[in-house]
């Protein structure tokens, strides 16, 4: 690729009131500055143009840092050039074709030209100067000309971003963050609609030992990037007092670990002043993931849990921490035995959950976790 500039646009933001477009529109630039400078990427500026963000004076290596910012629907390294055909048909002349090119030209504003026009000029002068035939089907390279009021942009790449929300533009929220592969890819889903989070990991002692935790942390330092500028912390919730409890137990035990789970990330995100939680939870992946023990733990809280993995294969899931990054961060070495009893219960009656909550004497084993839960900052 080559160019100075890169076009950086955005979809859902567009279709927002003009102050809740121009209010997104700053969170997202201002992540891209952010992400920019995480990066130690070289640029002169990020500015806003009509539909667009700018990065003016850059280089190819702000493609790849830019590209994945929740909010971003898809990025064009440029070169700019003044908005006259003859200017753009001397970018044009510069770029290599292949064998075969295309026209796409863009335009808004006002001039004394239209799309059709710059398509014919432009198309007109590569095919008698460069060596390369016209194909509007499959060409090899097609050069897309992007024409605004006082500028124009040239390119032969659009390469996709995630689209949704800049991170920041709504709620913050608590998210169960462990060691394993869902949990940072729902995180990251919510973060891509525009909320913000604190992660909670949940300390399984004895059946976790640290380099668990070490997992958890290496997968929320991960998701780091896409919101570099804030100061990340994470709470850690000790179990171990509630999981000596819960081996006494035989069927049940997962449904009641899950719903004291949330029953305590609801105290401390309460606290925090969050809006809600969100968990990896995958329809039926687990026992207590079936759809009638979700409907009991989440009576747990009051505030709404996110599930946005909720319909999503294990291979859906996986192929997404694949492609955010968090993939390998699972994959780490860690001693870790099953708290699940060999028949765990995928139905679990009222009756019997309430008489289970009884014999371990839930709520002062809420407040002593919530007492000893730990705020750490990397």
């Amino acid at each position: 690729m080559s160019g100075k500039h890169l076009i950086v646009r955005y979809g859902e933001i567009a279709t927002k009131s003009d102050k809740v477009r121009t209010d997104m529109e700053k969170i997202l630039r201002q992540r891209i500055t952010d992400r920019l400078k995480y990066d130690d990427v070289s640029f002169e500026k990020v500015r806003t143009a009509p539909g667009r963000i700018i990065v003016e004076d850059t280089n190819s290596k702000a493609v790849d840092s830019v590209k994945n910012i929740p909010g971003v629907v898809s990025v064009s390294l440029a070169s700019k050039t003044e908005p006259k055909i003859d200017k753009i048909t001397e970018e044009a002349l510069k770029l290599d074709l292949g064998k075969s090119f295309g026209i796409n030209a863009n335009r808004s504003g006002n001039h004394s030209f239209d799309s059709m026009d710059v398509n014919k000029k432009v198309g007109g002068a590569l095919d008698k100067e460069k060596e390369a035939s016209v194909d509007l089907d499959n060409p090899d390279t097609w050069v897309n000309i992007d024409i605004r009021n006082n500028e124009a942009f040239v390119f032969t790449q659009k390469l996709s971003g995630p689209g949704g929300m800049p991170v920041g533009s709504s709620s913050k929220l608590g998210a169960l963050i462990s060691g394993g592969i869902d949990s940072p890819v729902s995180a990251y889903e919510m973060m891509k609609r525009g909320c913000d989070v604190e992660p909670f990991y949940f300390y399984n002692s004895p059946f976790t030992a640290e380099d668990h935790l070490l997992r958890s942390e290496a997968s929320v330092k991960n998701l780091e990037k896409f919101h570099p500028a804030k100061k990340w912390s994470y709470t850690v919730i000790d179990m171990s007092e509630i999981n000596e409890k819960l081996i006494e137990i035989g069927r049940g035990r997962m449904i009641l670990h899950r719903y004291l789970m949330f029953r305590i990330a609801d105290e401390l995100a309460r606290e925090k002043g969050l809006k809600g939680l969100v968990t990896g939870e995958s329809m039926s992946q687990k026992s207590s993931q079936t759809a009638s023990n979700m409907a009991i733990t989440s009576r747990a809280t009051e505030l709404p849990i996110h599930r946005p993995l909720i319909s999503l294969t294990k291979e859906e899931i996986t192929e997404k921490a694949r492609k955010i990054g968090t993939f390998e961060d699972a994959k780490i070495d860690s001693a870790c035995r099953d708290l699940s009893p060999e028949k765990p219960a995928t139905r679990l009656s009222e009756e019997r959950f309430e008489q289970l909550k009884s014999e371990i004497g839930v709520e002062d084993l809420i407040e002593k976790a919530k007492q000893n839960a730990e705020k750490k900052e990397f």
